[in-house]
């Protein structure tokens, strides 16, 4: 009895197997890096949202509240768009170059409620400062999204800078 067709058999089963396992493994790769991109884009979108309400309620904070009620209505505007839960779930699910981007924006609109809670509301050049250093960053966060957006559409998934 020849041994070159049980050994030609055990070839084609192993190769068979390896190919499948070899597949498997992208199929995985690919639907978790999928999952990945909803998670973030989700999360980004939800981020930016949060960020613009925010900035504009404490507009209307300082607009049509009384010295005396200011800090108080700043805090709850600030407060009231949950942007610092997604800035945590940023933290947890985000390359380095977007959480400190993400940071830098949350720092930003924070100085921006202090500074309504005692600010004149005719102080026309302290707004317009604050207005422009947080369009800037939040221009800063949307470019960083998007370059992470477009690595993950690449098939990169990556939580470093």
């Amino acid at each position: 009895m020849s041994w070159v067709s049980p050994l030609v058999a055990l070839l084609g089963v192993l190769l068979g197997a390896g190919a499948t396992a070899l597949a498997d493994r992208r199929r995985w790769r690919r639907e978790a890096v999928t999952r990945l991109l909803e998670l973030r884009t989700a999360l980004y979108a939800e981020y930016l949202v949060a960020m613009e309400e925010t900035g504009r309620d404490l507009l209307r904070v300082l607009r049509t509240t009384t010295a005396e009620e200011r800090e108080t209505s700043a805090e709850a505007a600030f407060a009231g768009f949950n942007l610092g839960g997604a800035r945590q779930r940023i933290h947890v699910l985000a390359p380095l170059d977007v959480v400190r981007a993400a940071d830098e924006v949350f720092r930003a609109l924070r100085r921006a409620r202090d500074h309504i809670a005692t600010a004149d509301p005719l102080d026309t050049p302290g707004l317009l400062a604050l207005k422009d250093e947080i369009g800037a960053l939040r221009d800063r966060f949307q470019e960083t999204v998007r370059r992470d957006v477009c690595g993950l559409l690449a098939g990169n998934a990556s939580w470093a800078a």
